[in-house]
């Protein structure tokens, strides 16, 4: 199979809940190190006790790191163990405690095979003979192309669909032989190759899938903007409650640095967030993933080696990025790093990245139906209403466009006019100066726009024609235009 590149993940062993293991291994190893690095034997007052309890361990993570630290309350102390360090009173100072352990490797650094990813699936396909379930996408490509002399072309293209994408496989296998959709191999002509490029039907299937998965998807977000979205939520990184999930985001970003993309491409944003906060509670550094013994330790090493970061070879992370639902074969890592800056550059301008948040800065915006430009996205929309009688809000309360449908039809209209095409009745014009002219004498603005019309399934208008595109974010969203209407309602 010839699916290499660079998606991959940790291992699925260190995503398993193995932290226990691992702080018991590093506990029994400590006594040596010590005696080692200082080259004398110590008494027994010197040398720092095992755990042996909850209640030793959480009085551990709250500091009292030597004998001399103060006793805290029990009952406290039985149960920081389900509690975020970061939100734990920090008694002890950070940096006289204990270094990580250098010598053992980080797990991002592992190799792994390519599109690695755990799963857990039973093999559809007919007449097999495994009865146990497959636990990575590794052990199952390999088991198609071992047992079944099979290969499905890019299969990691449909992860986010894997389960019914193979079960239409199995049920279509066992009506037909393998020869009426496959080719084979040229290097090995006893294995066969389903290719979406070759096989008109599997390319059919993964375009509903995708499409099914990513309508579900963007349906979950929109519920989750009304919703989750405007609960209030503590820092995963301090004490600071923010009102709501984009307040969140800017003070991890501003005030940590913690860097998580884009939020407007996340998707079940509280289960990420819980995600990232289990990881915390069992003392695992988000970004190498290597487990710690104690929470000063573990602050210590993500503020030292700035870690504040989520792994970027964990596709466990795959299905909180709507990129991964919206292009086949490019993942939320590959979105982010062609398109935000490096890491290095963030950290440089932590400082002052966020100190002019609320300075508005000149946003060119170039008309949808014309080629003048405006300074901000606000005036371009009303130079578009004035000029053109193109009213955004008036044809979103006409169609009920909500977020999405409305980022579809300005991506539409913007493809449309660089081709110099009308969007409405889709005559072409010499030049985009000529576009107004016919707008006007064919009265197409006037004329309603088709509800059922293809563009509108089709997920390449989710993405910006041209990039950074300022009038994609510059309109008003529902619940501006609904509190607008309540606070009319309630002057008159």
């Amino acid at each position: 199979m010839d699916d290499g590149g660079e998606w991959c993940t940790v291992k699925s062993k260190h995503s398993r809940n193995e932290s226990n293991k691992t702080k018991e291994s590093s506990n029994r190893r400590r006594p040596n190190k010590s005696s080692t690095r200082s080259g004398t034997s110590k008494s027994k007052s010197d040398v720092r006790p095992r755990r042996k309890s909850q209640a030793a361990t959480a009085t551990t993570a709250i500091g009292t790191t030597t004998t001399s630290a103060k006793k805290i309350d029990t009952t406290t102390a039985a149960t920081t163990n389900t509690q975020n360090p970061y939100h734990l009173p920090e008694n002890a100072d950070d940096s006289n405690d204990e270094d990580e352990e250098d010598d053992v490797n980080d797990p991002i650094n592992d190799p792994v095979p390519p599109y690695h990813t755990t799963i857990m699936t039973m093999c559809p396909l007919p007449d097999c003979l495994s009865d146990r379930p497959f636990l990575d996408t590794t052990a199952l490509t390999d088991h198609f192309k071992t047992d079944h002399k099979l290969i499905f072309k890019n299969l990691h293209h449909m992860y986010m669909a894997l389960d019914p994408y193979l079960k239409r496989w199995g049920e279509l296998l066992r009506s037909k032989p393998i020869t009426e959709y496959a080719t084979p191999d040229s290097t090995d002509s006893d294995v066969y190759i389903i290719d979406p490029r070759k096989c008109e039907l599997d390319q059919k299937l993964r375009t509903e899938m995708q499409r099914h998965a990513l309508d579900e998807v963007l349906n979950t977000q929109q519920k989750e903007r009304d919703g989750p979205a405007k609960e209030t939520r503590k820092c995963l990184f301090c004490k600071v409650i923010c009102e709501n999930r984009t307040a969140l985001f800017k003070h991890m970003f501003g005030e940590h640095n913690f860097n998580i993309g884009l939020p407007d491409n996340l998707v079940n944003v509280n289960e990420f967030l819980d995600l990232l906060e289990s990881k915390l509670i069992k003392l695992q550094c988000l970004y190498c993933e290597k487990t710690f013994t104690s929470a000063p330790v573990l602050r210590k090493h993500m503020r030292k080696k700035k870690h504040f970061k989520i792994a970027a070879k964990n596709r466990q992370y795959d299905k909180f990025y709507v990129i991964n639902y919206l292009e086949p074969g490019k993942n939320w890592e590959h979105f982010e790093r062609d398109n935000v800056e490096s890491d290095d550059e963030k950290s440089d301008a932590s400082n002052d990245s966020w100190a002019e948040w609320d300075e508005e800065e000149p946003e060119v915006s170039m008309c949808l139906l014309c080629p003048e430009t405006e300074s901000s996205p606000q005036e371009a929309w009303q130079h578009m209403e004035k000029k053109h009688g193109f009213d955004l809000t008036r044809i979103r309360k006409q169609l009920g466009l909500d977020f999405y449908k409305t980022i579809v039809l300005i991506n539409y209209i913007r493809h449309q006019s660089s081709l110099d095409r009308c969007f409405v009745c889709g005559t072409t014009v010499e030049d985009l100066s000529l576009l107004e002219k016919h707008l006007d004498e064919k009265k197409c603005l006037s004329q309603p726009l088709d509800s059922n019309a293809e563009f509108w399934k089709d997920p390449k208008y989710l993405l910006p024609t041209y990039e950074g595109d300022p009038l994609l974010t510059g309109f008003d969203d529902d619940s501006d235009i609904d509190e607008e209407e309540d606070e009319k309602e309630e002057t008159k």
